[in-house]
């Protein structure tokens, strides 16, 4: 008798510990009007979007966001110069998506869809990434062209399709290089 009851405190303890059941609670948009990336059940967002240069794309997964760096929140529309590449290799000014996870370790995989000025829409393969607990960083590759662009982040396949957060971003920029 008492161990069924000892199980259901313990369930319940669980479900509060892991917030299951709980509404999340999305980011704030930090006043750009646009609806953030909110968090799942899992504990995971996405964050937003930072630029960064070779250095730190080149570290993979293992990528850690410099000190100091901006992260933009999503929905926000990047104009003048902000991110341009200053090197005539262009290797810094590319955009990176900041997950932020707290969860068993995972799959995921991130997909961008481009909007280009110019007109059409283009799916770029998704990007996998194995998901750990803490702050990944997902370049999103060389993206210099303006127009609007929506990412998929998908998660914790263990249930089926998984958990989904969108977002997006505009680049009306005016980059010289």
């Amino acid at each position: 008798m008492r161990i069924p009851a000892i199980a259901a405190v313990a369930c319940a303890l669980a479900l509060v510990v892991c917030g299951c059941g709980k509404t999340p609670n999305p980011l704030s948009s930090s006043g750009s009007g646009a609806a953030p990336a909110s968090a799942g059940a899992t504990g995971s967002v996405l964050t937003g979007f930072a630029f960064v240069d070779s250095s730190v794309t080149s570290q993979g997964s293992q990528a850690k966001l410099p000190g100091g760096s901006l992260i933009y929140p999503p929905g926000t529309t990047f104009t003048g110069s902000t991110g341009c590449p200053t090197n005539k290799y262009h290797t810094d000014g590319m955009i990176v998506a900041v997950i932020d996870y707290n969860g068993r370790p995972t799959a995921a995989s991130l997909t961008v869809i481009r909007h280009p000025v110019s007109g059409g829409s283009f799916t770029d393969a998704p990007y996998y990434l194995d998901l750990n607990p803490g702050r990944t960083l997902q370049t999103l590759g060389p993206i210099f062209d303006n127009g609007s662009y929506d990412v998929l982040f998908t998660w914790d396949y263990n249930q089926g399709a998984g958990n989904k957060a969108t977002a997006s971003f505009t680049f009306s920029r005016n980059c010289t290089n």
